[in-house]
């Protein structure tokens, strides 16, 4: 594995040129998105508030972005998470664990800010490789957003919750969610 250097940033912090390098890597791991990415647009949802970063010789080659969100339950309670998108490695840097490293980081991060969970929807094919990072599915989680198009959706599909300064026996399973707002 080339050396990466690891970071946290905060989306105040980041300048135009920043913007425009992770548009051309989301672009590249996106490639059915990359119209999204253009300039220095390097969100595809909700802005994220904070990115962990892998960096190879100055140029990001990995990313998860999220944001401090509060999801609402079906009982009309709520639940602080950072809720996570924009997940990937560089296709060039694929296939030698930087993906692990990178959920690693993320989780490191987290924790440093003293978050409960990370949460996150995905595609189906993509559950194997949260796991490994230490995710785990919401079983029969129904989430409530809404989407890209500014239309309320009702995903159905895997939800996955990261315990990072809370035990996953407090998630509240099986409830629907609110995320009221778009997705990272």
């Amino acid at each position: 594995m080339p050396e990466i250097e690891w970071t946290l940033r905060w989306e105040a912090d980041l300048s135009e040129h920043d913007h425009a390098a992770l548009a051309a890597l989301f672009a590249r791991y996106y490639p059915r998105d990359a119209a999204t990415f253009t300039g220095a647009h390097s969100w595809f949802g909700a802005r994220p508030e904070a990115r962990v970063i892998g960096y190879h010789s100055g140029r990001p080659v990995a990313h998860l972005g999220f944001i401090r969100r509060m999801l609402r339950l079906e009982t009309g309670e709520s639940q602080l998470v950072a809720d996570v998108g924009l997940v990937g490695v560089d296709p060039d840097y694929q296939g030698n664990g930087l993906g692990g490293r990178l959920l690693a980081e993320a989780a490191a991060a987290l924790r440093s800010l003293a978050l409960p969970f990370g949460f996150l929807t995905c595609a189906p094919d993509l559950v194997a490789f949260y796991a490994g990072g230490g995710w785990r599915p919401a079983t029969g989680q129904v989430t409530r957003m809404i989407d890209t198009d500014l239309q309320p959706e009702t995903y159905t599909g895997p939800a996955l919750v990261l315990p990072v300064t809370a035990s996953f026996a407090d998630w509240p399973v099986g409830q629907s969610i609110i995320r009221d707002g778009l997705e990272v």
